[in-house]
């Protein structure tokens, strides 16, 4: 009897949270509603219930654990940018509040691990980069928030252009992502890779629907590309 109840509880339970489920997209969109609104507090709570509930579905008891491994990176992707925005959201709520900062950072970081190596990644670095330089003087945190859209470069493994030429596992192709690690430590090298991400990826996107255009890239650029990657294999990767 007892264990029967017991089974009859657990069902009840997973009915709950699969209704829950199906309304999380309200929840969230009530979230944004309220941070629109300037309402934090609100916002704040609808957006912890839908990362909580999330959370539950992947039984684990802190929304700070939630990955990009627990989803399904072709069918769920609208839901993981969602989870990007909620998280930067989140950081921008505790953004000012300087007994909130610990709260500030796990949400930025978060923000930044739902992003790097995402179809989205570009989007998102773009709307960090605009909105660093409109709140350099105004946010106290504009040195952490460099600190996180560097990290979603260091952090990503996608080079579009190289990618599409030579191919993911492409030794080569490696070679680069090394060197984009080395110019990341330079200003000049930083903005090299910012501007790289920003218009290869809208054209490598161009070339997957232009048949043309991807045979001629690839004609021109795949020669260049693997001349320049074995310089660096023999001349800084040694």
């Amino acid at each position: 009897m007892k264990d029967k109840r017991s089974q009859q509880a657990d069902q009840r339970r997973k009915l709950a949270l699969q209704k829950k489920y199906e309304s999380r997209i309200t929840t969230a969109r009530q979230g944004r509603d309220y941070f629109a609104q300037k309402d934090f507090v609100n916002a704040t709570k609808k957006y912890q219930e839908y990362l909580g509930l999330l959370a539950e579905l992947n039984e684990i008891d802190d929304i700070y654990r939630l990955s990009p491994t627990m989803f399904d990176h072709k069918k769920q992707v609208t839901e993981m940018l969602l989870i990007s925005h909620v998280f930067w959201d989140m950081a921008r709520i505790n953004e000012m509040t300087p007994k909130l900062q610990d709260t500030f950072q796990k949400n930025l970081a978060q923000f930044v691990r739902f992003t790097a190596n995402q179809p989205y990644q570009v989007l998102n670095a773009e709307m960090i980069r605009k909105y660093i330089k409109k709140n350099q003087k105004r946010s106290p945190q504009i040195p952490m928030l460099n600190q996180a859209y560097q990290e979603i470069f260091v952090q990503s493994k996608k080079c579009y252009i190289a990618t599409m030429c030579l191919g993911t596992n492409h030794p080569y192709t490696e070679t680069l992502r090394e060197f984009k690690t080395v110019l990341l430590k330079f200003k000049l090298g930083q903005k090299f890779v910012e501007l790289y991400y920003r218009f290869s990826s809208p054209y490598v996107e161009i070339c997957s629907q232009n048949k043309t255009l991807k045979l001629l890239t690839n004609l021109l650029a795949k020669p260049l590309l693997s001349s320049f990657a074995l310089t660096l294999k023999r001349s800084i990767f040694k």
